[in-house]
């Protein structure tokens, strides 16, 4: 055998024992799902002389994402929240029946420090869109309404606990800041009405969520 035939046999052998090992390691780049529970703090106002803590009150919300992982560090993502309220409790005192929720979706963009690292912090940045209800007395001659609006930008921290290499799990917090202008209502057995607010009742409020996030990298 020549030198070259050698040479050449030598490195299709180093080659064909790389594949298992290159099949085995996932690409840095891929789809991910997060499943996140967290619990909504309000801040501010709903509208004028509308409490966003006396309206919805504070929430038990889980939340699910799907990410996409241009590389190790930074992905780009949908996000789908169902917060279940406590509502507006002094109102509701008398046996009087009152549900309310707050609904949220938009997009994520983050970065993840250390990916490779046992315990990698990350941050994130987003927008997306709000729809908050409270529902009073029960039947068909029950009240409620709506109020929704943007996200106008909410910002997110937190440390991921790297079980395996797609299994992460950590705290996080948010916060996001929103503006309401439409709102929605129906009194008994009377039509629905919706109406934009006006310039004085759209209010800024502010949710924090401090929460754990599960992060499956698929």
């Amino acid at each position: 055998m020549t030198a070259r035939h050698f040479i050449a046999s030598l490195a299709l052998t180093s080659c064909l024992g790389a594949l298992p090992a290159a099949a085995q390691e996932p690409s840095n780049s891929g789809l991910a799902l997060g499943v996140r529970g967290a619990f909504g703090i309000p801040v501010g106002d709903a509208g004028t002389d509308l409490s966003l803590k006396d309206t919805f009150g504070s929430t038990v919300a889980p939340q699910v994402d799907v990410s996409y992982f241009f590389n190790r560090q930074l992905s780009l993502g949908a996000y789908f929240q169902y917060g279940i309220g406590s509502g507006p409790g002094d109102e509701c005192s008398d046996g009087v029946d009152c549900k309310s929720k707050v609904l949220r979706f938009g997009i994520d963009l983050d970065y993840h420090f250390r990916p490779a690292g046992f315990v990698s912090p990350w941050v994130g940045v987003g927008v997306g869109y709000e729809i908050g209800s409270l529902e009073v007395g029960e039947g068909a001659g029950n009240s409620w309404f709506k109020l929704e609006g943007y996200d106008l930008g909410h910002a997110h921290f937190g440390v991921d606990l790297q079980l395996t290499r797609s299994i992460a799990v950590g705290p996080y917090i948010s916060a996001s800041v929103g503006q309401y202008n439409k709102g929605t209502i129906r009194l008994g057995n009377a039509a629905e009405v919706s109406n934009d607010l006006s310039s004085d009742d759209k209010q800024i409020h502010v949710w924090i969520q401090p929460g754990v996030r599960v992060q499956f990298r698929l």
